[in-house]
This record gives structure tokens, sequence and C-alpha cells, in this order.
């Protein structure tokens, strides 16, 4: 997969931070996460320690259940929510911090989204564009009301997603002002026109800019093809496997004739 991340500066809103995480946890493994929130744990922003959190427990867990991933990455979620909520302050009246988290966990072509409060994630396919989130939110804009985030109350379990990635497919997953300053087509159409990772998240990042003021980061994950097609893969096994037992068939002949010559010499 090719991945590569962007940030837009700007005036971080009522205190908040951004932290991100484009990581390989485990062979063949990869994170994608991106965090935003507000809050203090131990002197760090909330949005960093919870990235790092879920990325330390799929580095603990991913190896041991890899045939389960979906569970290693609710379990990372959780442990990162518990460790938020016993060093931050909060209690059940009180909220001292909180922050919004969306995950992939991608191994080869299968894909497992993790999500809780107002970050997102996308899939671009053949042109179009799907939402793999929905914000845990209540109304629209700046006033919007967030009902669910990492930190606010003792146990929370996140969304999650399964997903296969066709070769060419691409996630984007995004924080802070950007998904708020594009919209779906826009982020459609510049996966579509773009000739790399690298080359749509400059393209997203350029429009917002345009739009307005904020921070943000967006992560584009794009899969690619790691070999031909499988009818053209196996052509050059079956000419070879016809060689083989063409050469086997001649080698037998020769045997025969070497064979008939020495017991029935003329």
């Amino acid at each position: 997969m090719e991945i590569a991340v962007g940030s837009r500066p700007g005036a971080p809103q009522r205190g908040e931070d951004e932290a991100y995480v484009a990581e390989i946890v485990a062979p063949g493994i990869v994170l994608l996460a991106v965090a935003h929130g507000f809050g203090r744990v131990r002197e760090r922003p909330v949005p960093a320690v919870a990235a790092h959190a879920v990325r330390d427990s799929l580095r603990r867990r991913v190896r041991g259940e890899r045939r389960d991933p979906s569970a290693a990455l609710a379990a990372a979620f959780s442990a990162a929510n518990a460790r938020i909520y016993a060093h931050s302050g909060s209690t059940e009246d009180f909220v001292a911090s909180g922050t919004s988290l969306t995950a992939a966990l991608i191994l080869g072509d299968h894909a497992v989204v993790g999500h809780v409060g107002g970050t997102r994630a996308y899939l671009g396919h053949a042109g179009s564009l799907t939402a793999l989130t929905t914000d845990d939110a209540l109304g629209e804009g700046p006033q919007r009301l967030l009902t669910r985030t990492l930190g606010t109350q003792p146990v929370l379990e996140p969304r999650l997603a399964h997903l296969r990635l066709a070769p060419g497919d691409a996630l984007v997953l995004s924080s802070g002002a950007l998904h708020e300053l594009l919209g779906e087509d826009e982020i459609a159409d510049a996966l579509q026109a773009s000739t790399s990772s690298e080359d749509a998240t400059a393209r997203l990042l350029a429009i917002a800019g345009i739009r307005g003021d904020g921070a943000g980061t967006v992560i584009v994950g794009r899969a690619f093809h790691e070999a031909g097609p499988a009818p053209a893969g196996r052509r050059p096994e079956r000419r070879e496997a016809a060689l083989a037992l063409s050469a086997l068939l001649a080698a037998t002949l020769v045997a025969l004739v070497v064979l008939h010559l020495l017991f029935h010499p003329a």
C-alpha cells in the first residue's frame, strides 16, 4: 500500500489538538489513524496519547490475534479509552478531556476500520466515494455536540467495519476542519485525478486551504497491484507444464529405443 500523510496548519479551536499514526505494527500489518480532541494527560495532548495507545496495544496484540484483527482493534480502542479516562481527571459529571479517533488496520487486501467521535474514514473505489464512518454527534457545524469520544466515559466500544480493498482503491482518513471544508464529491474527484497518494493528499489540502481556516490532517492509503490478473498469471505456468511433459515423453521414447537396440540387436 502506498501511503501519504498531510497536515494543514491553522489556528486550533478551543485548545484542540491533532495527532496521527501511519506505521507498520507487525510484519505485513499497517496501522493508519487520525485523532482530534482536547485536554492533557501528564502534559501530553490527549489525541497523541490516544493514537499512540492504540498503536502500542496493537503491537502487543496483533500477532496473537492475527486471525481476528477486529478484536485486536476493538481492544486497542478500549485500552486507549481506559488510559485517558483514568489519568485525565474526567468523571461522569465533568469532562476534562476527550478525543475522536478513526483507525484502519490493514492486512493485505483486508482492512478493519474502527471509529469513535468526529474524525472520518472514506473508501474511494472506481471513481466513487463511500463514507465508512458516521459522526457520533448531535447538530451540525461548529456548534455540534459529540456524543461519543475516547476518555469521556469509563467504558467505550468503537464502531467497526470490515472491507476488502481492490487494486486502485484508496482509504482516506481525515480530522479537524478538512472534511468540514471539503465535499465528498471533491474528495472523490481528487482521488480520481491523482497519480499517487502524495498527489491526492496535496490536492485535498490545497482545496481546503482555499475554503477556509482551521487545522487538519489527512492520510491517503492506496492499494496497488502486486501481481497481474490470475488468468494471465496462470498461462506461463501451463506452458511450462506442457513443455516439461513433452520433454518427459521425449526422454521416455529415447530410453525405449536404447533398450530395444540393446536387447534386440540387428
